[in-house]
């Protein structure tokens, strides 16, 4: 886990999931760390079907470069296992906004028919979700 110097995560792999915590608002910088470390962290999962729940309730908003770069992890992500993503929210839309834009079916020429992705209000509602799909922190 890293902290840097503007914006902060936190990563967790329980199960047949990736959490990540996401706090503060994030530069280039930041973006490429936690890039590099969710890479380097979902290798646990040896390109096995994983979720992710992604809190970002305490998250700030990024940069459109940013947004790129997120974009190309999801993808990366998403040939590496990724099957399902669960993202926490507050309830204004403009970061939904946001993570909207990095997802894989809003490129050219991508289609990921496996993989899907929901928004929740709750923790504990994109847990429920993720469960219901198949996808626990729990072993």
């Amino acid at each position: 886990m890293r902290f840097p110097s503007y914006g902060q995560y936190a990563l967790d792999v329980s199960g047949n999931m990736l959490e990540v915590y996401a706090t503060g608002s994030w530069n280039r910088a930041t973006t490429e760390q936690v890039v590099e470390d969710i890479q380097a962290t979902i290798t646990v999962f040896d390109q096995q079907p994983w979720g992710a729940l992604l809190d970002g309730r305490r998250w700030v908003l990024t940069t459109p470069e940013c947004q790129n770069l997120m974009a190309e992890s999801i993808r990366h992500c998403i040939g590496a296992g990724l099957c399902r993503a669960a993202y926490v929210l507050d309830s204004g839309m403009v970061k939904r906004a946001q993570i909207e834009r990095t997802h894989p079916h809003s490129f050219a020429n991508t289609l990921h028919a496996d993989y899907q992705r929901d928004y929740f209000f709750s923790y504990f509602e994109a847990l429920k979700w993720l469960k219901s799909e198949g996808y626990s922190p729990y072993p």
